[in-house]
């Protein structure tokens, strides 16, 4: 037989490998098959994950209102009108529908859940004197009701499963799996919440309080002074291990595959053809094209998480709180989205960094 008819398994095998680790996707496919609830249609688990997740939150906090209406229903807002009631409903299915819409795992939504909703916890708990416990139970039933139906509805990333994760679909393994730099990106992270936090209670936040708060128990809190801020501080760290998580490691775990080369690369052979690009796709080639992939997928989700604070504390607090007004939630929201964006850049400078 020619010897160029010929194929061992030896060739084989050392042909095929280098297409195993260009696209990460396609052996993470088979190393995890579809199999029980992954067979369910996609469109089928979205609306599953959104019913399943307001069902959930409905029962847990009817069964546990006994509990937590002794110290939420003295500053709950009361609401009459259908639409007020309708309001805040809907705006719990979009964020569950949007967490599963931009591809979020049960990590994700932890974290990210626990982000958009620590500024409403947080005034609760150190303004109108809400036991902790109360805060707690509100906090934690909001974040399992949503939890679980993603960890029942869709796999983990590979970022989160680092050690069931096949090799190439997950960057920068060491990196994440330092705990010297897990310690220290945490944090930084703490520390920037922290420190954005005491700056508002120190000069301008205060008089805003008293102003667009209405019947505000106490804002001792506020003038605690540099004794407050290694409090503040400890209070924070579950805030920066969630921003890690969410923000860190989401981007710098980032692996490109073959499909995402291939297609920038054309991508950029065909705006090289175009003589008559579009100015807007022009744009974005020259300032958004020439990121990386993960400053790209950093970026994307710090403005989504600032976006989500902000958006959640204007309508937790001034749909929920009594005597609160939009521009006092407004105010209260804007300071954690500015420390959000404050966390998301500092991220980018340390992936700045050559190796990660």
């Amino acid at each position: 037989m020619p010897s160029y008819q010929r194929s061992s398994p030896r060739v084989a095998r050392v042909q095929s490998a280098p297409e195993a680790k260009a696209d990460p996707k396609q052996a993470l496919a088979k190393v995890v098959p579809k199999s029980g609830v992954w067979r369910i249609p996609s469109p089928a688990r979205f609306v599953l994950v959104v019913l399943g997740s307001l069902v959930l939150s409905s029962t847990l906090f009817t069964f546990t209102y006994g509990f937590t209406q002794g110290d939420l229903g003295l500053v709950s807002k009361h609401l009459e009108e259908w639409w007020e009631v309708g309001g805040l409903i809907a705006w719990r299915g979009v964020e569950v529908a949007l967490a599963w819409l931009v591809g979020f795992d049960s990590w994700d939504v932890a974290s990210f859940l626990f982000l958009t909703h620590l500024p409403t916890n947080s005034l609760l708990s150190a303004f109108y004197h809400v036991r902790p416990t109360s805060v707690f139970l509100s906090y934690a039933i909001t974040i399992l009701s949503t939890v679980i139906p993603f960890a029942l509805l869709r796999r983990p990333a590979s970022v989160h499963d680092l050690s069931h994760a096949p090799s190439g679909t997950v960057a920068n393994r060491a990196i994440l799996q330092d705990r010297p730099t897990t310690v220290y990106t945490t944090l930084v992270a703490t520390a920037i919440y922290s420190v954005c936090l005491y700056a508002s209670y120190a000069s301008w936040l205060p008089a805003r309080l008293v102003v667009h708060f209405e019947g505000l128990p106490d804002i001792s809190v506020a003038h605690a002074g540099p004794a407050g801020l290694p409090v503040l501080f400890m209070t924070l760290i579950p805030a920066g291990i969630a921003a890690r998580d969410f923000l860190f490691v989401s981007s710098t775990g980032h692996s490109v595959t073959r499909l995402e080369k291939a297609k920038a690369a054309a991508a950029a052979a065909a705006a090289a053809v175009d003589e008559e690009e579009y100015l807007i796709t022009s744009l974005y080639r020259k300032t958004v094209g020439q990121l990386s992939a993960k400053t790209r997928i950093l970026t994307s989700r710090t403005l989504l998480l600032a976006i989500g604070v902000f958006l959640n504390t204007v309508t937790q607090v001034a749909g929920t709180v009594r005597g609160v007004s939009i521009e006092g939630a407004a105010t209260w929201g804007a300071v954690w989205t500015v420390s959000t964006l404050a966390v998301g850049a500092t991220f980018g400078w340390i992936e700045a960094v050559d190796g990660v």
